[in-house]
């Protein structure tokens, strides 16, 4: 099972974002790298979605998250899902 902790700030900014989506919609962990060549590294971000098959499931705030088999076996099962500098959603393990 997936863990979501949120802020409820970031839950009102999610809640918006997936008012604007279709009922299908949920909110992916999922791993993206950034940057070029050797300064280049992976991080944990969040994208609107649709649920696969094999998605693992989760809910926080009444918001549906998943992730992938693989980032639950790199990362474990328990995300904190905050507001950055920015004010963006991100997302980071917990274990």
């Amino acid at each position: 099972m997936l863990n979501i902790s949120i802020t409820d700030e970031a839950a009102a900014r999610l809640r918006a974002i997936l008012n604007e989506e279709n009922d299908e919609a949920c909110i992916r962990v999922r791993e993206t790298k950034i940057g070029t060549a050797c300064k280049s590294k992976v991080v944990l971000r969040l994208s609107i979605d649709q649920r696969e098959d094999e998605d693992v499931k989760g809910e926080a705030e009444s918001l549906p998250f998943v992730a992938s088999p693989e980032i639950m076996d790199q990362y474990g099962e328990s995300f904190s899902v905050f507001l950055d500098e920015n004010k963006t959603p991100a997302v980071s393990a917990l274990n």
